[in-house]
């Protein structure tokens, strides 16, 4: 067995930042990864994922599970009410999760995206 291990004390090396699509206001958010690797058994990914103030779409089709290590905002998915989350709270996404994402204080979160 392979275990995956994210180093909470090492630098990381982040990708450059990108604009996100389909942004939901004035203010485009940036996000970048850094740490993405595929999971030994090929059966979804992990990384770190950092992202700057803005709202925008989801765009991951998959199902996935976040710890937010920095940050502040909300998700709303489509037909539902807002879900505020802070630095210290996990969310988990069921696959096929739509929604707009509002990211009030830049986030950073690891992820783990599931096959």
């Amino acid at each position: 067995m392979s275990i995956v291990r994210i180093p909470a004390s090492a630098p990381l090396t982040f990708g450059e930042a990108t604009p996100l699509g389909n942004p939901q206001q004035q203010a485009v958010a940036q996000a970048r990864t850094a740490a993405h690797q595929e999971l030994p058994d090929a059966r979804g990914s992990t990384g770190v994922w950092e992202c700057s103030p803005g709202s925008f779409r989801r765009q991951v089709a998959k199902a996935e599970y976040s710890y937010i290590v920095s940050g502040a905002g909300s998700f709303t998915p489509d037909a539902g009410e807002p879900v505020d989350f802070t630095a210290g709270d996990a969310l988990y996404f069921p696959a096929n999760t739509q929604g707009t994402w509002t990211i009030h204080q830049s986030v950073r979160k690891t992820y783990l995206i599931l096959e």
